[in-house]
């Protein structure tokens, strides 16, 4: 009798304590809107204190005012900005995707050489999810830097 009242009782508690969530569902709404280029749905989909890393950038993006204003940036650099999921790994609430993003540097920012405008590039990239209550808390990405600056004539001219 005790233990069909304290299953119950220790989902509850579970449930409550705000770890639950459902990640693959997170996951793929992410990666939907990122795909859609949709700024505002990409931004609800992190905690206001979420951290991102990323190799080419210096410090975390923060939340998703930080979050907003990267990808802003990509999608008007790179207007044809593409993102494949090619393999996700779940444990618990943290998530591991590798996916391919595509594009061309059609817009580069200012400082940005002239010869890398035009340039198609794809790159094999890898991200690590914390997600807490149906939202990100923590992403780190990672990609082969030394391809990106292949691909968009980098060592063409150096």
């Amino acid at each position: 009798m005790k233990l069909k009242i304290l299953l119950p009782v220790a989902a509850l508690l579970f449930l409550a304590s705000g770890a639950w969530c459902q990640p693959g569902a997170v996951i793929n709404a992410h990666f939907e809107a990122m795909v859609k280029h949709d700024l505002k749905a990409i931004a609800s989909g992190y905690a206001d204190t979420a951290k991102v890393y990323s190799p080419n950038w210096e410090g975390p993006k923060i939340g998703s005012a930080g979050l907003t204003e990267v990808y802003k940036r990509y999608f008007s650099s790179t207007p044809d900005l593409s993102y494949k999921i090619n393999h996700i790994i779940t444990a618990g609430n943290e998530v591991i995707v590798e996916y391919t993003q595509s594009g061309t540097l059609s817009n580069p920012e200012s400082g940005t050489p002239d010869y890398m405008k035009g340039k198609k590039y794809t790159l094999n990239c890898c991200a690590v999810f914390t997600l807490k209550n149906n939202q990100i808390v923590s992403e780190t990405n990672y990609f082969d830097q030394v391809a990106f600056l292949r691909q968009v004539g980098f060592f063409d001219q150096h």
